[in-house]
């Protein structure tokens, strides 16, 4: 299964565009901004059984989709570009250990190159 790793802030249509170029389904690995734990969402693109559900604002970020879906055991979705609707599982944040002689990596300035 491809795995396709994002940053937190992301938008779920920059993502997606991703997404779409491996053979779905795809893991999506990202981490949250607030603890570094590692958060995935295992995701299903276009699939035409699914109901048409009205697209998710612009500037939804793959972390806000992570959070909605993560109460559900799959939640279907949508992004303007695509015509059909997709599908979403978050699975439970994982914990990251950090072994001696590998600091964490703080994601904030990770992105202030």
């Amino acid at each position: 299964m491809p795995i396709v790793i994002a940053q937190s802030g992301e938008s779920v249509n920059d993502v997606m565009s991703l997404v779409a170029a491996h053979q779905p389904p795809v893991l999506v690995a990202t981490l949250d901004p607030e603890n570094n734990d590692l958060w995935f969402l295992y995701v299903s693109i276009g699939s035409t059984a699914l109901k048409v559900v009205d697209p998710l604002e612009p500037r939804t970020t793959i972390a806000q989709l992570y959070k909605a879906a993560l109460g559900s055991s799959f939640l279907t979705f949508r992004i303007a570009q695509m015509p059909t609707s997709s599908m979403v599982h978050a699975m439970e944040p994982q914990q990251v250990q950090h072994h001696a002689g590998y600091p964490p990596i703080s994601t904030s300035a990770a992105g202030s190159r």
